[in-house]
């Protein structure tokens, strides 16, 4: 996304890695009531533009970062000094794709969308959930080619959330991009043995799938219903969230909240309706799917359920090494190969059998958008 977006009122620069909660993002703005008009196409202007007025600003200065969950080592960053009145305006040039940003009254917080894929990843396993944060002075946009998102913010207090009124066009489409965050949430409820007491016993999976069908059927209803209302991208991307949400927080489920059950299982042949819920059609992934916060967090549970099967026991936690390596390139989609195994070399530590597999994975991609920072980190 980086080669598409050019600034005209602020500064650029690639930004270094630092450790993330991704639901950080989301959670930390909220918005007043919308009110619902059908979209409108025609609204869309030549330029690109976020522009605003802040209230109980802390500083004198809005700094902005792009965000893109596929590949957070493509990111950008930017910053503008507010006028006398409080107000900023961002003008992004040559843009032909959708993208998220993120604003920020605080240099410091820029560098907190690094990372965001691997904010949960440990050394026993990877959690694929984000934490609830609300003390970061975050908000997060997803903005379209050839339109103006206009804000109006005001903060609360220092690190609390942010209130977000949109005086733009189409102002319900903006805010329906804030509700986006919280689907996942909805996915979880319905696994958790509070709202089902069955689902302790593992045996019981076929409620787990009922609920979960359930509730998948429920929000894509419910995004149906939204359709004139928001713009075809956001559907999309919205669609998108929620079937890789919904098979995110399955696998959670099953490697996570089952893990003696499912070691069993793992022994033998997986049952076809578990494997029902998680495969998908992986040559159906647009760039909708690709941009999404749940589709990404989906891939490394999805890769640690299929080498388990491939081991025949559960194995929550892979080093990225070789066999990862070649494992991951015969799995993944075609448009995540690249990306998941770019971000995992620019993310662990340097060593010489690493080296060798970036050497393989420039081979393999010689135009990739990240070979120039591999060659530097490796070289």
């Amino acid at each position: 996304m980086i080669n598409f977006i050019h600034l005209i009122f602020f500064q650029l620069k690639k930004n270094h890695f630092v450790i993330i909660s991704i639901f950080l993002l989301f959670t930390l703005g909220f918005t007043e009531e919308p009110s619902k008009t059908p979209f409108k196409n025609k609204l869309n202007t030549k330029k690109t533009v976020i522009k605003g007025k802040v209230h109980n600003w802390p500083t004198d200065t809005v700094y902005f970062a792009t965000f893109t969950f596929h590949s957070p080592y493509s990111t950008s960053e930017g910053f503008q000094v507010l006028t006398s009145d409080k107000t900023f305006e961002y003008t992004f040039d040559q843009v032909d794709k959708p993208f998220i940003i993120f604003l920020t009254p605080e240099r410091k917080f820029l560098d907190l969308r690094n990372d965001v894929l691997f904010e949960n990843l440990t050394d026993k396993y990877y959690r694929g959930y984000c934490q609830k944060f609300y003390d970061y002075p975050i908000t997060t946009y997803l903005i379209e080619p050839g339109t103006e998102t206009k804000v109006e913010l005001t903060k609360t207090k220092r690190y609390g959330k942010t209130q977000i009124k949109f005086l733009n066009d189409n102002t319900y489409n903006s805010e329906y991009y804030q509700t986006t965050f919280e689907l996942d949430a909805g996915l979880e409820e319905v696994l958790d043995s509070k709202f089902d007491s069955t689902l302790k016993d593992l045996r019981n999976i076929d409620n787990a799938i009922k609920n979960l069908n359930n509730k998948l059927n429920e929000l894509s209803t419910k995004l149906d219903k939204e359709q004139k209302y928001i713009s075809p991208f956001l559907y999309k991307y919205t669609k998108s969230e929620i079937e890789f949400g919904a098979k995110k927080e399955f696998l959670r489920y099953l490697l996570l909240d089952h893990k003696e059950e499912i070691s069993e299982i793992f022994r033998d042949e997986i049952p076809e309706k578990i494997n029902n819920v998680i495969e998908f059609n992986k040559g159906k992934v647009d760039y909708a799917t690709m941009i999404g916060q749940e589709y990404n967090e989906f891939l490394e549970l999805y890769l640690t359920f299929k080498f388990s099967k491939l081991k025949n026991k559960l194995i929550s936690y892979k080093d990225f090494d070789k066999e990862k390596f070649d494992f991951a390139l015969k799995e993944l989609p075609k448009a995540s190969k690249y990306y998941y195994l770019a971000n995992n070399l620019l993310h662990i530590n340097y060593n010489e059998k690493t080296k060798e597999l970036v050497t393989r994975l420039i081979g393999l991609y010689p135009d990739g958008k990240l070979n120039d920072r591999l060659l530097e980190k490796y070289n």
